[in-house]
C-alpha cells in the first residue's frame, strides 16, 4: 500500500479534503491510506523529506497500522513517538529520520492555515529514495537497506537468493577452514571449487535452510 505526500498547498489540499469527505473518508488525510490497509500489507510512504513539523506517523497511527496489516512501514520521512512505536511487538519500521514535532494538515475552519503536508496519492506509483515503487511490489527490508521487487520477478529473486545463500554458506565455511583464499572465494569459482560445492550440497542437503527437494533440483542443473 503506497501513499505520497507533497509539501502542503492549501488549494490542492482543500479539494482533496472535500473529495475525501464526500467519499466517506474520516478526518485527516494522513490516516486515509492507513484505514485501507489489509493483512499482509506494508505501508510505504514518500514524505518528501519533511523534518520539522513533518511527521505524520506516531504511536497512535503505528498501532492502527499494525492492527490492520500485521506488518510495519517503509517511511521516507520523519517519525515521532519512537519509544511508543518500539513497544508495538512485531511492528517493523524503516524510516528516514526522527523528529518529535507533528505535521500541520488543516485548512479552513475559520482559523489560520497551518499546512505543510498534502496527501496527493494512495496506491499510486511512488518513489522511495532512488527506487520506483508500485502498489503490490514485494518489500524486502534488511539492515542494509530496502528493496522493492516487482511481483512477476518475486519467484526468480527467491530462487536465485537461495543459491546465493548456499554459496555464501560454503564459502564462509571454507574460508574459516583456510581451505581457499579470500580471493578465490570472492571471484569466479574454479571448477574444483564448484565440485567442492556440489559435494557439500549432497552431504548436507537435509541440514540446510533450503528444502532438500530444492537442493535436489539445484544439483540436477549442475555439471560439476
Amino acid at each position: 500500500m503506497t501513499a505520497t505526500f507533497f509539501p502542503g498547498r492549501p488549494d490542492i489540499h482543500k479539494v482533496i479534503q472535500e473529495k475525501g469527505n464526500k467519499d466517506g473518508r474520516v478526518l485527516a488525510p494522513n490516516a486515509w491510506a492507513i484505514d485501507m490497509l489489509q493483512p499482509g500489507d506494508v505501508y510505504v510512504v514518500d514524505h518528501h523529506g519533511a523534518l520539522i513539523d513533518g511527521p505524520t506517523i506516531g504511536d497512535n497511527l503505528g498501532n492502527s497500522i499494525f492492527a490492520r496489516s500485521g506488518n510495519g512501514i517503509v517511511y521516507d520521512g520523519p517519525l515521532r513517538d519512537i519509544n511508543g512505536l518500539k513497544e508495538i511487538k512485531g511492528f517493523t519500521s524503516y524510516y528516514k529520520s526522527y523528529h518529535p514535532s507533528h505535521h500541520f494538515g488543516t485548512v479552513g475552519g475559520g482559523g489560520p492555515v497551518r499546512l505543510n503536508t498534502t496527501l496527493v496519492g494512495i496506491n499510486t506509483i511512488t518513489r522511495i529514495g532512488g527506487a520506483t515503487v508500485m502498489p503490490g511490489d514485494v518489500v524486502l527490508a534488511r539492515d542494509g537497506g530496502v528493496l522493492f521487487i516487482p511481483p512477476h520477478l518475486a519467484l526468480r529473486v527467491i530462487e536465485t537468493s537461495e543459491i546465493v545463500r548456499l554459496r555464501d554458506m560454503v564459502g564462509h565455511q571454507r574460508l574459516r577452514e583456510k581451505k581457499y583464499t579470500a580471493g578465490q572465494i570472492d571471484s569466479r569459482w574454479t571448477d574444483d571449487i564448484e565440485k567442492d560445492f556440489s559435494q557439500w550440497l549432497k552431504g548436507n542437503k537435509t541440514k540446510l535452510p533450503v528444502p532438500p527437494e530444492r537442493v535436489e533440483e539445484l544439483l540436477k542443473t549442475r555439471t560439476w
